[in-house]
């Protein structure tokens, strides 16, 4: 390696992004992608840095590395987004050295439909009928800098504008507007796949197009709460109105009584646990009470932001309306407290400790504050989610390991917070007595 390429890599930022390999006359010879750019682009000169996890380029010329003269780069917010920077390029200048990503393949996105019922469907592009960007992404800005001259510090990608529905459409869509952002990339298809299907249990969706009086497969399983005879009457002239408010058939083990504003809140929990998923550092709140019958009585709320907690955001609660042992009123107490505090933000995601008695006192006390906040009740010896979207329950083993591990450790540190204060609090009251 040359002093010139030597002192262009320890120029190199310690930022996500996307980097390009260059020959003498400018040809992109391979473009990578890099969590830390730096380090990345230093491990391919450096043979003793390579290991399974951080693999080499392919060679580049039969002298090796011989035939790099430079070396480019664009910055991007996060990993996600140079995952999506990297294969743009592959597309567009398809490098000699690249051999992933050079065809009309892309990683996997959900979307959801504009119908009256959504569909939740997975495909390679993240776009939607009846949905345009507005504007020019910044990694199509970014993009087109790869070709000029311009200092490569500047060539910063961050995150591109949301999508946007069009005024007739989002009108006719009841505020459901939020509901129709892609969620994405995903790099496993295959895992994703089976994530929607185990999440199905719990939160049912609608995949197939048979007209609303037509029951699909789904519907029967109780998988899918789109049809029913009595919710689609066509004397309203909306075959997404529903009469009778009931969308469960015989047999069916979707919760009788969801609506359609129901239904769009299902989604949004799904969509919540997808973005998860996807890496976004949503914001999750959990809760648990400590107490020994009803004595010094404590509740704790932690909040994690994606996958790492934010202790400056930890709240404790000492119960001071419920005397006696009752869980699910110190629950609903904590929770009627905590969303008094206006001023604190609302959480993308709230986990409560227990079954299906603390799901549903959580849930009417949420909708007392008239909110919509996705909830899940996360059991300790069956390790089981509820929702109240579905009688059924679904296993943590059924996850993903790393959203398994990390609802076991949301709902631990919420229980070390609670019994931390529950401690502290009996200890003082043995020493005042």
């Amino acid at each position: 390696m040359n002093k010139k390429l030597a002192a262009k890599i320890k120029s190199l930022p310690k930022k996500p992004g996307a980097y390009l390999f260059k020959d003498k006359t400018g040809r992109i010879l391979y473009i990578g992608k890099a969590v830390n750019l730096r380090n990345r682009v230093r491990s391919h000169f450096n043979p003793s840095s390579q290991s399974k996890f951080n693999p080499p380029a392919p060679p580049f010329a039969k002298g090796g590395l011989g035939g790099i003269s430079d070396i480019d780069f664009i910055l991007s917010a996060n990993e996600k987004e140079a995952l999506i920077l990297e294969n743009e390029l592959i597309k567009k200048y398809k490098p000699k050295y690249n051999i992933q990503w050079r065809d009309d393949k892309s990683y996997f996105w959900v979307n959801f439909t504009a119908d009256d019922w959504p569909r939740v469907r997975t495909t390679h592009q993240p776009s939607l009928r009846g949905v345009t960007r507005s504007g020019t992404t910044k990694q199509s800005r970014g993009i087109a800098a790869a070709n000029n001259n311009a200092p490569s510090s500047r060539r910063d990608v961050g995150t591109p504008p949301p999508l946007k529905l069009r005024p007739e459409l989002s009108s006719a869509l009841g505020g459901w507007g939020e509901l129709f952002q892609p969620i994405g990339p995903f790099t496993n298809g295959t895992e994703l796949k089976q994530v929607l299907r185990n999440l199905r249990k719990i939160l049912p969706y609608r995949t197939c197009k048979n007209a609303y009086d037509k029951p699909c497969l789904q519907w029967h399983l109780g998988l899918c709460p789109a049809h029913d005879s009595s919710c689609h009457s066509r004397e309203s002239g909306n075959p997404g109105f529903c009469r009778s408010e009931l969308v469960s058939g015989p047999g069916s083990r979707v919760k009788p009584g969801m609506t359609k504003i129901q239904y769009s809140q299902s989604l949004n929990t799904l969509r919540q646990l997808l973005r998860l998923y996807a890496n976004e550092p949503i914001r999750i709140e959990a809760y648990d009470i400590s107490n020994i019958q009803g004595s010094s009585a404590t509740g704790s709320m932690i909040v994690f932001k994606g996958f790492k907690p934010d202790k400056s955001q930890y709240r404790k609660f000492r119960i001071k309306t419920v005397r006696a042992t009752n869980d699910i009123a110190m629950l609903k107490e904590v929770l009627h407290r905590r969303l008094d505090h206006t001023e604190w933000p609302l959480p993308d995601l709230i986990l409560i400790d227990g079954g299906r008695a603390q799901l549903n006192s959580s849930a009417l006390e949420i909708r007392n504050w008239k909110l919509e906040i996705p909830l899940f009740a996360l059991a300790k010896r069956a390790d089981e989610l509820y929702t109240i979207y579905s009688n059924r329950t679904l296993h943590l083993k059924s996850l993903p390991i790393d959203l398994c591990l990390l609802f076991q450790a949301i709902r631990n540190e919420a229980h070390r917070f609670a019994i931390s204060y529950y401690r502290k609090l009996h200890r003082r009251k043995i020493v005042t007595d």
